[in-house]
């Protein structure tokens, strides 16, 4: 029953960072999504977002990687394929962001993503 009950907790483990890092790259699709045409973000084609980092809270805290961050998230832009959007977000989400990357659990999750035209 041990061997079990250890099973039974990475797995809990491993499900609650997969929902938080679902979260966190949910909420940065709707971010997106929420930007006005006139918004810097589309100042280049296709845009580009700088990694972002988290705390255990899932506060954003901002591009640099502090001592408190806990996620990163990074998302890369890519021009979709014609006839279904204009652009593919792919987004990366790393836990725990001070471990080296081979230690690090990674999350990806991509979404479709049209333009403001106004």
């Amino acid at each position: 029953t041990i061997s079990l009950l250890s099973v039974a907790n990475d797995t809990n483990k491993r499900a609650k960072d997969e929902a938080l890092a679902a979260q966190i790259a949910m909420s940065e699709f709707h971010r997106l999504r929420s930007l006005s045409v006139s918004s810097s973000f589309w100042a280049t084609s296709p845009p580009t977002d700088p990694t972002q980092y988290y705390d255990s809270s899932l506060n954003n805290l901002g591009t640099t990687l502090t001592t408190t961050a806990v996620y990163s998230l990074s998302i890369t832009l890519t021009t979709g394929a014609v006839g279904t959007a204009d652009l593919l977000v792919n987004a990366e989400v790393r836990y725990p962001a001070q471990a080296a990357a081979a230690n690090q659990s990674i999350y990806r999750f991509t979404t479709l993503l049209n333009v403001p035209t106004s």
